[in-house]
């Protein structure tokens, strides 16, 4: 009888050990996605950021390249100011309707 108590004893320390491991384990798997989840939200937001930056600098020199062909400039100086190759110039004074000289 002593016996048997003492299996169960070891039986319920066994159980209880591995309870505690998982019960870890999965604490510290889930302190690894929160990290994670939290790592990809910041990259993702500074991606984002960087990317609305770009178009809104594109969209800056577009806008300028179609003011300066406006007002009669020509477009291989366009496209110096601009860093952009004139035949892109060309295409911008075409598709706003703007009449190169």
């Amino acid at each position: 009888m002593g016996r048997a108590m003492s299996e169960t004893n070891v039986g319920e320390l066994i159980r209880s050990m591995s309870a505690q491991r998982v019960e870890a384990m999965r604490a510290g798997y889930e302190a690894d996605l929160q990290t994670a989840w939290e790592k990809g939200k910041e990259a993702g937001k500074a991606e984002g950021i960087s990317e609305g930056e770009f178009r809104g600098r594109k969209q800056g020199v577009i806008s300028v390249a179609l003011n300066l062909l406006r007002t009669g400039t020509d477009p291989a100086a366009v496209a110096k100011a601009a860093e952009l190759p004139e035949p892109i110039i060309r295409k911008l004074a075409q598709d706003n309707g703007i009449e190169l000289a």
